[in-house]
Order: structure tokens, then C-alpha cells, then sequence
């Protein structure tokens, strides 16, 4: 063969290696879970969200657990400080995340405190990286390539050798099985913003139960942290303190805190010379006129007033600690879509159809309505008198009997409904909504934010029954 046909063959195979790898990774990405049409934590606008943040303009960074995405939110400390944060938490962060997710943040923010949830430095699963295979994945997909995500990538494997590699190149060969799964966003790769929240994570509901009890003695025997854990609180430490960063240790109300956790961490913070915040610790606790039962969206997570709390608790935290308020339209031009998204998370407690009806604008939303008869459709102002179904798309509803299903493009959103006199269900994404008896049955899609955020079912008077 000739010099140029040598040439061509290793043009054609360059071509096909580079179309393989390029169709690889698109397979990946498609195939990939995503996390910004999740409920509670989408984490790929939030770390979308931080790469847009423009450089050192983020002066306080929050790791950890859900614990801590559900308890801290940057634009509340901004509206009552000026202080501009960031939450980089997310579901078990294992403190390996946390640590790798503080270097990557250091290459575009050089923060002047880091707030970090302690609860993962004690066993929580079998794995070694005390979290679960799935939330390494969530954290650590989004992140991107760079000499920090190699090592990381490098660490799990040598924790895990089923975690190869490749698979974090090309994730297609981790999720190659989501074929059947697909919906319509997974195949936007490079979605929008659809979240402007810092990182927060708005839960609504009230817990309503009674079992906590704030730590009045903490004196006892240091629990034992995970091993692991202990390593990379170290590693953490050094490079906050190498990086003139404060490091501020928090523990958020949840159920099973124990004093042997406390006296632990605070062990480690005076040996370190560091803050230690135990909002568990009754001293703490009683200072911030919280309520467990009404504060707490579920055992370990802070709802919206929680949340509220805990931020002006930690507020005053970092004002005490010299941090200084600075105007910048990042936060300023967010605050809006925030208060909204709160709102959206407290619909829960509004009782009466009219007012619930009135405390939104509808062409902000998408609504879906299962009606059960003639009853509830006077509630719209419809005439229908057997068991129907609606959408409503720009405030106007279109009405079918009993069943619907389509697909919204412009919300990228499949759906489907299903009526019937005693039951009717609302199927939205992969999540199904269940109305089990007579009744109106309301689920609503806010358009800015791109997922459901509120499921509500009426009485043909107009009463909440759930």
C-alpha cells in the first residue's frame, strides 16, 4: 500500500475512533439520570448554578448531607446579611465528596468560611466511602473534568474497584440499562437553568411528631467516627486552614443525635481549634424558638420555617465572624424566584380552595385537575357532570372525560390522566399522584422551576383533605 492510502486508512480510523468516543459520550449523557426535575435535590442545577457564579463572588460555602441542603439557604443569609453563600451539599455526602467538592470549588471561589455537616463523619452504610453507590453518582457526575475530578474518580476505585473509570467517562457504561426509562429531558444535554435557589433545597410538610429531645447533658463517652470519615475531616481541615478559610462545624436537628456524637465532634473541634455548632445541643436549641414537630419536614430535614431559623442562627455566625456584606446582583436579582419557591412550598397549608386558587398565578403554572363529578367541576366553573379531567396550560383549562395523556415539549414534561368517580390518578414524569375516593384532585407544575411542587385534593365544598 502507498504512502497515501497509509494516510487515508489512518484518517478512517481516526474518524470512526473519534465518532465512537463522541457517540459514547452522548449515549452517556442521555442516558445519565438527572436531577433537575427531582423535587427536592436537583443537583445538576446546582452545580450548573455554581459554575455560573462569576469568580470570587461566593465568600461562604455549605457541605454535607441533605441535613444541610434542607437547613441553610444563600439567598435568605444574603436578604438579612449581605453575605453571599453557596450550597454545595447534597443527598449522604460522604465527607470524600465534600472534601473533593471544596477543591473544586477553590478553583473558582476563594471563600472566607466553609460550613459543614458533621452527621456523615459516623457510620451511616456498609460501603467504604459511608455513602450509598447511587449518591456518589449524583455528586460526582455533574462535576467537571479536571485534575480534581481525576483524583476523586482515582479515590473511589481504590475504595471500590467495581467503580471503574470509564464509567465516570462515559457513564453510558453505568447506565446503559435506562433505555427503557427515558423520558423526555433526558435527552436535553444541556438543560437550561432551572433553579436559582444557591444550592437550597425547599421542603414543605410538617413532621408532627413529638419524639425529640434536645441534648440538655452532653458529657459522655466519644462515639467512634468512621475511619474513613476521620481522614478526609482532616483533609478538609488542612486545606480550609491552608487556604486562610475558617471551617465551622454544624450538627442540624434530626432525631437520632446522641451526646457520644456530640462529645465526638466536639472532641475534634477543640483539638483543631475550630467553631462547633450543635444545633441539637439544648443550650443551642432553645435559642432559635424551634419547634421540631412544625420546623422539621421530617426527622433530619428542616422545612421552610426551619430553615429560616437556621439560617439567621448561622447569620449571626458568620457576621460575628468579620465576614463583610456586599451588594451583588447575583442574589439580588434572584430574590424574587426564591420568596416564590418558599410559597410554593407552604401551599400545603392552605386549607380552602378559593384561596389556595388565588395564591398563584395560573399562567405560571401547569396544572392538572382529576374531578370526581359535577360537584367539583362547579368548583372550576365547569359544567361537567361525570367523573373529567384537565389541563390547564396558560390559565385556561381544556377539558377531557376521564382520561388524558400527552406530552408538553415546551415544559418537556410527559403526563397522563385518569378519572373515575371513587379514584383518579395524575401522572407526571415517572411520579404518579393518587386520588382514592370522591374529590378534586389538583397537582400543579411550576413552569419556572420545572417540576411538580404541590399535590393537593379538595371536597366537592372546597375543604383540604389532603
Amino acid at each position: 500500500m502507498n504512502t497515501r492510502g497509509n494516510k487515508n486508512l489512518i484518517l478512517h480510523i481516526l474518524t470512526v475512533l473519534v465518532t465512537a468516543v463522541v457517540l459514547a459520550f452522548l449515549m452517556g449523557e442521555v442516558t445519565r439520570p438527572k436531577f433537575y426535575n427531582d423535587n427536592y435535590w436537583p443537583l445538576d442545577v446546582t452545580y450548573e448554578s455554581f459554575y455560573e457564579m462569576e469568580k470570587d463572588t461566593v465568600d461562604v460555602l455549605f457541605l454535607g448531607s441533605s441535613h444541610a441542603i434542607s437547613a441553610f439557604s444563600p439567598q435568605e443569609l444574603y436578604d438579612a446579611t449581605g453575605i453571599r453563600s453557596f450550597n454545595l451539599g447534597s443527598e449522604e455526602q460522604s465527607l470524600l465528596i465534600s472534601y473533593y467538592w471544596l477543591k473544586e470549588a477553590l478553583r473558582f471561589q476563594h471563600p472566607k468560611a466553609v460550613v459543614l455537616d458533621t452527621i456523615v463523619c459516623f457510620p451511616l452504610t456498609e460501603t467504604p466511602y459511608n455513602c450509598s453507590e447511587p449518591s456518589i453518582r449524583k455528586s460526582l457526575d455533574p462535576m467537571k473534568w479536571s485534575s480534581v475530578k481525576l483524583e476523586a474518580v482515582s479515590a473511589i476505585h481504590r475504595l471500590d474497584a467495581e467503580q471503574t473509570f470509564a464509567s465516570y467517562v462515559f457513564p453510558v457504561i453505568r447506565y446503559h440499562s435506562r433505555w427503557r426509562d427515558l423520558v423526555p429531558n433526558d435527552f436535553r444535554l444541556w438543560p437550561s437553568q432551572r433553579t436559582d435557589l444557591k444550592g437550597y433545597a425547599v421542603l414543605s410538610e410538617d413532621y408532627n411528631e413529638e419524639d425529640y429531645k434536645p441534648l440538655t447533658d452532653t458529657n459522655a463517652q466519644p462515639s467512634v467516627m468512621h475511619g474513613l470519615m476521620r481522614q478526609y475531616l482532616e483533609q478538609i481541615t488542612k486545606l480550609c486552614k491552608d487556604n486562610e478559610i475558617q471551617l465551622i462545624l454544624v450538627n442540624t436537628p434530626y432525631t437520632e443525635c446522641s451526646a457520644p456524637i456530640h462529645a465526638a465532634v466536639q472532641v475534634y473541634a477543640r483539638e483543631q481549634e475550630l467553631t462547633y455548632i450543635d444545633y441539637n445541643e439544648a443550650s443551642v436549641y432553645e435559642t432559635l424558638d424551634f419547634d421540631f414537630a412544625h420546623d422539621m419536614a421530617d426527622a433530619g430535614h428542616a422545612n421552610t420555617s426551619g430553615a429560616a431559623k437556621l439560617t439567621a442562627h448561622i447569620a449571626k455566625v458568620l457576621v460575628e465572624s468579620g465576614i463583610q456584606p456586599i451588594r451583588d446582583n447575583q442574589y439580588e436579582n434572584s430574590r424574587a424566584y426564591c420568596l416564590r419557591q418558599i410559597k410554593n412550598a407552604n401551599l400545603y397549608r392552605i386549607r380552602d380552595y378559593d384561596t389556595y386558587m388565588h395564591s398563584f398565578d395560573r399562567n405560571d403554572y401547569l396544572i392538572f385537575v382529576t374531578g370526581s363529578g359535577e360537584a367539583e367541576a362547579a368548583l372550576l366553573g365547569l359544567q361537567e357532570t361525570g367523573p373529567f379531567a384537565a389541563v390547564y396550560e396558560e390559565g385556561t383549562p381544556a377539558v377531557y372525560p376521564n382520561d388524558h395523556s400527552a406530552i408538553d415539549w415546551k415544559q418537556n414534561v410527559r403526563y397522563s390522566l385518569h378519572s373515575e368517580e371513587k379514584s383518579g390518578s395524575i401522572r407526571v414524569y415517572d411520579l404518579t399522584y393518587e386520588r382514592t375516593g370522591e374529590g378534586l384532585q389538583i397537582v400543579l407544575l411550576d413552569k419556572e422551576k420545572g417540576y411538580v411542587i404541590d399535590h393537593s385534593i379538595f371536597d366537592s365544598e372546597g375543604s383540604r383533605i389532603q
